[in-house]
């Protein structure tokens, strides 16, 4: 699944890469550019560009092109990355948590368009986190105005941003358990869901923040440590060149690998930590009661017909009562012998 997720990385960034590529090509007469093409990110070179001092490139032209070609891949980047998301929720949650292509692109399909009014849901409380930090930072430019040093206002400063940085990192916990929360659930209430997952967040804050923030720590330094080896290697030659490509490469992989081990973790919180599915106990199929009664009904048959077979049998006594008086025993007990054996003898 992470190979799946790293070539669909790789196809929406090539797009970008090259018109990139191509503008540093044209102004590869100046230094800055020089050193884009050695792998070294130059702020000179973006400042220039935007100064409109490069030879032979109009900012109006190929910078308006390549920042509307930008916007149009971030978003769909974005739809592409919720329509991923389904699938791998799908497999994590699976009752063998194995990948295969049609468990995966089944979750990506059946989640989508829930998914995606999730996103819309997130892009308002997004925007709920950026007007706190607006306002905010208004007031500590009206402070700044009045403040006789640098440092309260440098602090302030430091300060909004984190809590920015804080708001945001806590609604993108909040809607990954909401995404959760909708493929155990099945369910199609965004609101619903949103909300629950809110809730589930302030009701387990220490562990689900403390988990977010380890996760977040280890992905940081997972991509660090490559992007900074990439970035430390002289690509003087073609060996170089191919190290310096895996290891951007490798840098990717493990922003990926981040991404499946935060799902997969705070999907192991929420079932150890959510709400108990109900057990429904089926109840008994009614073929055996109706069985069970009919044996009954045979049975009471039976004893009511042998009850009559006993009563119509004769009796010896009676048969003894109905003989003459002067009739020899042993004649009656004779008689009574072959009416019994079903004789057709006389008396």
């Amino acid at each position: 699944m992470i190979l799946a997720l790293l070539i669909a990385n790789v196809l929406f960034s090539s797009p970008v890469v090259v018109p990139v590529y191509q503008l540093i090509e044209q102004t590869g007469g100046t230094l800055a550019a020089r050193r884009m093409f050695a792998d070294k990110i130059d702020a000179i070179w973006l400042i220039d560009l935007f100064n409109l001092q490069l030879p032979g490139v109009a900012l109006e032209s190929m910078g308006i092109q390549l920042i509307v070609l930008l916007i149009v891949m971030g978003l769909s980047y974005l739809l592409v990355s919720t329509l991923l998301a389904g699938g791998i929720i799908e497999v994590l949650s699976s009752d063998d948590g194995l990948f295969t292509m049609r468990k995966f692109w089944s979750g990506c399909g059946a989640y989508f368009w829930r998914f995606f009014r999730l996103m819309l849901l997130s892009l308002f409380c997004y925007g709920a986190a950026l007007i706190v930090y607006f306002v905010i930072e208004r007031s500590i430019e009206t402070f700044a105005g009045q403040a006789t040093a640098y440092e309260p206002v440098a602090l302030r400063k430091w300060a909004n941003m984190s809590l920015l940085v804080l708001l945001l990192a806590f609604v993108n916990m909040v809607f990954d358990y909401a995404k959760i929360r909708t493929v155990i659930r099945d369910s199609r209430q965004m609101l619903d869901e949103a909300a629950g997952a809110f809730k589930f967040v302030l009701r387990h804050f220490l562990s689900a923040s403390g988990l977010y923030l380890l996760l977040s720590i280890v992905a940081i330094a997972l991509f660090i440590l490559p992007a900074w080896l990439r970035s430390s290697i002289n690509q003087s030659s073609a060996m170089a060149v191919l190290l310096a490509i895996f290891l951007g490469e490798a840098a990717v992989a493990a922003r990926v690998w981040s991404r499946l081990t935060f799902y997969g973790a705070e999907l192991d919180l929420y079932q150890r930590l959510g709400p108990r599915p109900a057990i429904v106990i089926a109840a008994p199929p009614p073929t055996g009661v109706e069985f069970l009664a009919a044996t009954t009904e045979l049975d009471e048959r039976s004893a009511d017909e042998q009850e009559g077979q006993t009563e119509s049998a004769p009796n010896e006594d009676s048969l003894a009562a109905n003989l003459p008086a002067d009739a020899e025993p042993s004649t009656a007990t004779k008689s009574i012998s072959q009416i019994e054996g079903g004789g057709s003898k006389d008396l």
